[in-house]
């Protein structure tokens, strides 16, 4: 398992490592089998006293993401970790419902058939309910970022102009934006 830890406005102490370090290694144990595979960011920040802090955990192909803000640095990471536990969880049993394989969640066929013939109408499962089709237009991020607010969406889909590559702008919870970029 690897952490890296990193604070923006705030000194991460050797208790604070220390800390990050022990949850992170009781998630691990309590949910995969190998933590070899796993490797953890945390950021953490500080400003006009709201502690925030957030963890992005890859494994294999996956990623989960947690955050929080509060007045205490400690109750932020707490609160980040059982957010990143329950949306494992949700989506251990979803992966689990689909027979997708992945370290740490495999399950035997057999045991697979029997729970979906005990779950044929599971509330749970993914429903897509809308498909869209539309033609990419060249664009820098700024205009992407424009278009997505005159459409009221929290996301747009983009073709770079500079690079031409797929990106997409999105509006981040606190009000801010943000470009996935791919490769």
């Amino acid at each position: 398992m690897k952490v890296i830890i990193r604070g923006i406005g705030v000194e991460v102490t050797d208790g604070m490592e220390n800390y990050i370090q022990e949850k992170a290694k009781s998630f691990v144990e309590k949910f995969f089998d190998d933590s070899e595979d796993v490797e953890i960011k945390a950021h953490m920040e500080v400003e006009k006293l709201q502690h925030f802090a957030e963890f992005t955990m890859f494994f294999h192909s996956y990623i989960l993401r947690g955050e929080s803000v509060t007045l205490d640095m400690y109750d932020s990471i707490d609160e980040a970790f059982k957010n990143i536990e329950t949306q494992y969880i949700r989506h251990k049993d979803r992966i689990k419902d689909k027979n997708w394989k992945i370290h740490g969640l495999e399950e035997t066929p057999e045991k697979y058939a029997e729970k979906k013939k005990k779950n044929e109408a599971n509330e749970d499962e993914l429903e897509i309910i809308r498909r869209k089709r539309f033609i990419l237009k060249p664009m820098y991020d700024e205009e992407a970022i424009m278009q997505m607010d005159l459409l009221g969406h929290n996301f747009y889909v983009y073709l770079d102009a500079e690079t031409n590559n797929i990106h997409v702008a999105y509006k981040r919870k606190e009000g801010h934006f943000g470009i996935i970029e791919t490769e």
